[in-house]
């Protein structure tokens, strides 16, 4: 018995971090599931060097690709929003290199209504240019930006690094045929020439550092007035220089033994907040452990021994927690900001719901009252982790200071205080274990106890609206269809229990596993990025009849063999191959609202029902598309595709 809780002990911990930290060894730009970013080398030949005033014949982009609908602003969004900034080391001198941005494309800025705001929503670079006479160089860089939606916002910094190895101008694809070109072009008209060497960075530097220098001294000959604005003028903001004043500095946590009694207290007081209320029934199970036996010594010792492996479960997920956080460098509640864990939590708060409404029993975690079950060690040990990483969210407004000074401090010191902080969210239990004749005075379970149990699944189905909250809106309908299969897989489990023979039962159990996870592990997974659809408009369209090779979707939401063709044929896999073979622009007309322009166009094509897609090629044939009606396969558009673009 001892070996399999210790087993489990550590099955739990490897678990829980692999959920937490799912992308730790994946590259920066993998930490944000609705940004992609790739570094690419351009040459610039004399005539785009004298266009852009440009004196180096390298120039490096980081290419931002905002996907799933979200957008981050420009570096001059206007007068609202964030700027996306890159600052551009060249290492090993530590060198600052200059860095360019492209304009952002005008928006209606969905948080201040009647306001523009100018945004990156398509692939876009930042360009950096790089000294001509380096062949291997290592640009050290850091990204700060404002991914938005159309309800949310999300701040992201990461360090992005680029080696250059070998690099040749003469192998790189040119600069001036990029799509961006005319913007970068337009950008440079009438700034400054900028000449790209390491003397003349360093040049600079030095002057920069002797300016600094001739700054600090006073100016004899400045009146007080001059000397203010001159300071106000050449000042360099650090945050460094920010001295923060506490409003109540008796309260602030500075040493470790302050830091392990605010622990204390806040852990205890994390048992009486509100969001602890979907944990009700793992509360009252604590409470009424041995209210079933018949004799007051089996009472006493089912609720000693049920508070007591409560207890160790509280301290067990501070323990993993405090050194999650120590090894990663994880902010407290940081864990709720990646999808995977969030989707997890929400799959597995579900289950425990739909456990309370009946449908099946939980093979670890019982949380019917007064059921006999068996492990109860396990029981208690596991439910006293599950109760404590409900409650994790309230504990903000009481560890906001003991955190903000222990998550600096070394791993001994991190660890001390999480564990006085479970320690004190245990107390209760541990004092519950010390006076077991408390189990004497609660009543048994009876029927007024399922009563009890629905309202805490109520409360726990509250709690996966609450999770869901925290999702990306792009995540929402994975997570339903997750929820969805977790539905089935419980009833499966639950009728699993009614099987004549074991091998059935074992059957039943194994595949209701592998559909949760299945499901789990799908939702959780980022989407790949589907080809970007252009919103039909007759003015656009016609500007780009004739030039560019289109791709028309004729589409709506209440044709059901639209989206069916958008999941089998129009896939992001499908879109982004043939994007790349033929150059295409996807351009889709929306008929779900009544549109003249848009049924004008589709009678147009002779046709007066969908779905129907039309491929326009460039050139003096654009006005003789090739049209594919009603259903059709991959392999019929992509022969279609072959034979116009041919």
């Amino acid at each position: 018995m001892r070996f399999k809780l210790i087993y489990l002990i550590l099955l739990s911990f490897i678990s829980t971090f692999t959920l937490i930290c799912p992308q730790t060894a994946l590259s920066a730009q993998n930490r944000n599931p609705n940004l992609d970013t790739k570094w690419k080398l351009y040459s610039l030949d004399k005539t785009s060097q004298e266009q852009t005033g440009l004196k180096t014949n390298i120039l490096a982009g980081l290419i931002l690709e905002p996907k799933n609908g979200w957008y981050t602003y420009s570096h001059n969004p206007g007068k609202l929003g964030q700027p996306t900034t890159l600052t551009a080391t060249l290492t090993p001198d530590n060198t600052i290199l200059p860095v360019i941005y492209l304009p952002g494309k005008l928006k209606d800025d969905p948080f201040n209504k009647g306001q523009k705001v100018a945004i990156y929503s398509e692939p876009t670079p930042i360009l950096v240019p790089v000294p001509p006479s380096l062949e291997s160089f290592t640009l050290k860089t850091k990204l700060s930006l404002l991914m938005c939606s159309d309800t949310a916002c999300q701040p992201f910094k990461t360090d992005l690094d680029f080696f250059g190895m070998a690099v040749s101008p003469k192998n790189l694809p040119q600069a001036s045929l990029q799509p961006w070109w005319p913007k970068f072009v337009k950008t440079r008209n009438g700034a400054k020439t900028i000449k790209i060497s390491l003397k003349n960075i360093a040049s600079k530097e030095e002057a920069k550092n002797a300016d600094k220098t001739a700054k600090s001294q006073p100016q004899k000959n400045a009146s007080p007035e001059q000397e203010l604005e001159t300071g106000r003028l050449n000042s360099v903001f650090s945050f460094s220089s920010l001295t923060p004043r506490s409003f109540t500095p008796g309260l602030e946590v500075t040493d470790l033994t302050t830091a392990i009694l605010f622990g204390l207290l806040a852990g205890f007081l994390l048992n009486f907040m509100p969001c602890v209320l979907p944990v009700i029934s793992l509360k009252l199970s604590t409470l009424l452990a041995g209210a079933g036996h018949e004799n007051e010594e089996e009472q006493k010792r089912g609720f000693r021994e049920h508070n007591i492996f409560f207890a160790l479960g509280i301290l067990l997920y501070f323990g993993i927690l405090s050194g999650i956080l120590g090894m990663t460098g994880m902010a407290w509640g940081q864990i709720f900001q990646k999808p995977p864990v969030v989707i997890g939590l929400t799959g597995i708060v579900f289950a425990l719901s739909l456990s309370l409404f009946g449908l099946f029993n939980l093979p670890i975690v019982d949380l019917k009252l007064g059921s006999e079950n068996s492990g109860p060690r396990r029981q208690a040990l596991f439910t006293g982790v599950l109760a404590t990483l409900l409650a994790t969210p309230c504990s903000g407004p009481f560890l906001g200071g003991v955190l903000g000074w222990a998550m600096v401090q070394p791993h001994y010191i991190i660890s001390s205080v999480f564990l006085s902080v479970g320690a004190g969210m245990a107390l209760p239990y541990i004092l519950m274990a010390v006076f077991p004749g408390l189990a004497t005075k609660f009543p048994k379970p009876g029927a007024w106890t399922i009563w009890i149990e629905r309202a805490a699944g109520f409360f726990l189905a509250g709690t996966c609206i609450y999770l869901f909250s925290i999702l990306p809106e792009d995540m929402y309908i994975p997570t339903m269809i997750f929820l969805w299969f977790t539905a089935v897989g419980a009833w499966m489990w639950g009728i699993s229990a009614g099987a004549d023979k074991k091998a059935v039962m074992h059957l039943l159990r194994v595949s209701a596993l592998a559909i949760c996870i299945s499901a789990g592990i799908w939702a959780a997974t980022p989407q790949e990025r589907a080809a970007h659809w252009i919103g039909f408009e007759q003015e656009d369209f016609t500007a780009r009849l004739g030039r560019e090779a289109m791709l028309v979707e004729f589409t709506a939401d209440w044709c059901p063999s639209c989206k069916v063709l958008e999941q089998t044929v129009l896939t992001p896999v499908n879109l982004n191959r043939w994007q790349e073979t033929y150059g295409l622009t996807f351009i889709k007309v929306d008929l779900t609202a009544p549109d003249k322009t848009a049924d004008e166009f589709l009678r147009a094509l002779g046709s007066r029902s969908i779905p129907l897609a039309a491929i326009f090629k460039p050139g003096q044939t654009a006005s003789s598309p090739t049209v594919i009606r009603d259903i059709y396969t991959t392999g019929q558009m992509e022969e279609a595709l072959k034979q116009t673009l041919k």
